[in-house]
């Protein structure tokens, strides 16, 4: 048993407008068949129990006459008229409207874009209930979908056609759970789509990760049921669709739209991905080739701007941050899943580095998957943000980042120093394992001197210059040593050092003294302090 009321809840005819009051529509008249007829005199021929569908061109220049084919219908049983609009007939006049809702005569309009004959054997297979409809109804859906992939239609069209088809509130997610786009439904105030990801992203970490469908609270306060569609763009880590109330879709109606909807989405992601990632290469092309023109002893002698265009700032503040993936710090070969949470890791940044540093800029290199932040504004609490930003990766993706941290210049000339700081930060890091959150470089002066060294060599004169404080195990020494390093950095001056350890002048008298007793001799004298200081400096390289 089929009515009009079963057809025009279906998604697949979600585009069949409905003229008359909804309320006109009897739900308990059965069609029994569906004509197509153009003839004004279709009351003699037409059994009792059809739906007829008709482009009304015979009605063309005189709309008028389709109130006694209404009168005529329904004289012979009709159970409603479908009229295909665009061809012959621009719009229907009010007044046609008006007459049917009075005769309680059930009216509705079928867009230009369908053929009157497959809408027919639609509908019959659908009243006569054959497997064919199913399959018709899959090829249909994939039609319209291929046709918004041609079209280089967006992610929001896409969705609103979807939404429009399965008719239930969609929302599409990125990696990070925050929203891409969303139908027509979240407009308004009262239902934003923001709560409905909030309550998603509280649930997700309370189910199995098997499940795909989980109930939340809506607005109101009602529990509802949503589902999460995969969108594969990335391997790991995918993009979502967010279904609300799916259980409302009837099956295989459900399956076959938004499976299409999901395989499109995917396209055009992937698409835009790629369009951002041939924009970033160009910016990163930019950025080598400001390193390398002031890295350069050889620089050409044309002038090398700073091109705005890519964000870059004339200022008095640049530093270089390097950032990369903790888990793949140790691997030089990068397995598919690292090279994804680092890729991601860099559009995260690029999107969000604005909330953390004004004029901020992101430079990606897509080989080796590194990411750099130019920071172009002197920032007071550097290493807090960048823990946040640590913090906030970490609870959306599980991704642990590290910053290789170059001392700040004031030129833009120098931001290749910055650069090259950064760097040896990441690369010393990277030999010796340091996972730290966050590394500043150190000037080492004439330690760098000593690189070149026998380690057997420089331990020797560590040993035989700071004595039992060269690789201190014991806390006592160790506390010594510490002592004896900051007030050889003070100066020799006990009340600075007192001050940066937190500690009385006569606790750093003491502390000297027994370290002059360890040395056995004075760390005052110009020739001994430098020693202690070099000595304090090689040491601390692998203590």
């Amino acid at each position: 048993m089929t009515t009009i009321a079963d057809i025009l809840k279906l998604p697949r005819y979600s585009d069949l407008k409905l003229l008359t009051n909804a309320n006109l529509v009897d739900t308990h008249k059965t069609i029994e068949s569906v004509e197509i007829s153009e003839t004004p005199d279709i009351e003699f021929y037409i059994p009792a129990n059809v739906l007829l569908l008709t482009t009304a061109m015979t009605y063309a220049n005189d709309q008028d006459g389709l109130i006694p084919l209404i009168d005529s219908l329904i004289r012979a049983k009709t159970i409603g008229l479908g009229i295909k609009t665009g061809r012959f007939l621009g719009k229907i006049k009010p007044e046609v409207i008006e007459y049917a809702e009075k005769v309680n005569f059930p009216l509705f309009e079928i867009p230009n874009t369908y053929s009157l004959g497959s809408l027919m054997h639609q509908l019959l297979n659908k009243i006569w209930g054959t497997r064919y409809e199913e399959i018709s109804f899959a090829l249909d859906i994939q039609k319209r979908f291929f046709n918004l992939l041609i079209q280089n239609a967006t992610n929001q069209i896409v969705i609103n056609k979807l939404s429009q088809i399965v008719k239930t509130p969609i929302i599409l997610l990125n990696p990070f759970k925050e929203i891409m786009d969303y139908s027509k439904h979240f407009n308004l105030s009262s239902n934003p789509a923001q709560h409905y990801v909030n309550e998603i992203v509280q649930k997700i970490e309370q189910i199995p990760k098997e499940r795909d469908s989980f109930i939340i609270k809506n607005p109101k306060g009602h529990e509802i049921q949503v589902s999460l569609v995969p969108i594969k763009v990335h391997t790991y880590f995918p993009h979502y669709l967010v279904i609300v109330n799916p259980e409302q879709i009837p099956y295989p109606i459900s399956s076959f739209a938004i499976d299409q909807a999901a395989m499109v989405l995917s396209f055009v992601l992937f698409k835009n991905e790629k369009v951002s990632e041939s924009q970033q290469s160009i910016e990163t092309e930019y950025f080598k080739e400001l390193i390398d023109y002031h890295s350069s002893s050889n620089a050409p002698v044309r002038a090398f701007e700073l091109n705005v265009k890519y964000g870059y700032v004339l200022s008095n503040y640049y530093q270089v941050v390097h950032v990369f993936d903790e888990a793949a710090l140790e691997d030089s070969l990068l397995n598919l899943n690292q090279e994804e949470r680092l890729v991601l890791a860099s559009q995260w940044l690029q999107k969000h580095v604005s909330e953390y540093f004004t004029n901020g800029l992101v430079i990606f290199f897509s080989v080796t998957k590194e990411t750099l932040i130019l920071i172009q504004q002197e920032v007071e609490d550097l290493d807090e943000k960048l823990l946040d930003i640590r913090n906030q990766l970490h609870e959306t993706l599980d991704i642990q980042l590290i910053f290789s941290v170059a001392n700040p210049y004031t030129d833009w000339k120098r931001i290749n120093q910055s650069y090259t700081e950064a760097k040896l930060v990441f690369d010393e890091r990277r030999s010796k394992h340091q996972t730290q959150p966050i590394i500043h470089y150190k000037d080492k002066g004439m330690v760098q001197l000593f690189h070149h060294l026998e380690k057997n060599d420089v331990r020797f004169f560590c040993e035989n210059i700071l004595k039992d404080f060269a690789y201190p195990k014991e806390p006592v020494l160790i506390e010594l040593r510490k002592t004896l390093s900051v007030y050889l950095g003070a100066q020799c001056e006990i009340a600075s050092a007192a001050s940066a350890l937190f500690v009385h002048r006569n606790t750093v008298k003491y502390r000297i003294l027994r370290c002059e007793e360890i040395l056995g001799h004075s760390v005052n004298s110009p020739s001994h302090s430098l020693n202690l200081r070099l000595a304090l400096a090689l040491s601390e390289e692998s203590y």
